[in-house]
């Protein structure tokens, strides 16, 4: 079996854990808002994951691994990012892309 039902390496989950901590961390040492929250699920079923890819229109299959960039202070944005193989360093990688204006952003829904 394949895709976000499948046995999904923990390690991505865990550097979502890991990076989402240490925006909190940061914020709480600044008295300011987190500038990146996290979420994570393994099943497109869930009532917060079908509402966003309801909201996509479809963009992101739900049969695969996707990293979503939500920018909802930005008007509603997002980008989708697919992968077979997902790594916990692509998490890094897609912040410092969206970071850059490197991401193309389509409107939600």
């Amino acid at each position: 079996s394949s895709g976000i039902n499948a046995e999904w390496p923990l390690r991505p989950g865990d550097k979502l854990s890991a990076s989402g901590q240490e925006y909190i961390n940061k914020a709480k040492i600044s008295k300011e808002d987190p500038e990146f929250m996290f979420f994570f699920s393994n099943s497109a079923s869930g009532k917060v994951t079908s509402s966003v890819i309801d909201a996509m229109e479809g963009a992101a299959q739900a049969d695969r691994p996707v990293l979503v960039v939500l920018d909802i202070p930005e008007g509603g944005k997002y980008s989708v990012v697919e992968t077979d193989n997902p790594t916990p360093d692509m998490i890094d990688t897609v912040l410092e892309d969206y970071k850059a204006g490197k991401l193309t952003m389509k409107q939600l829904n």
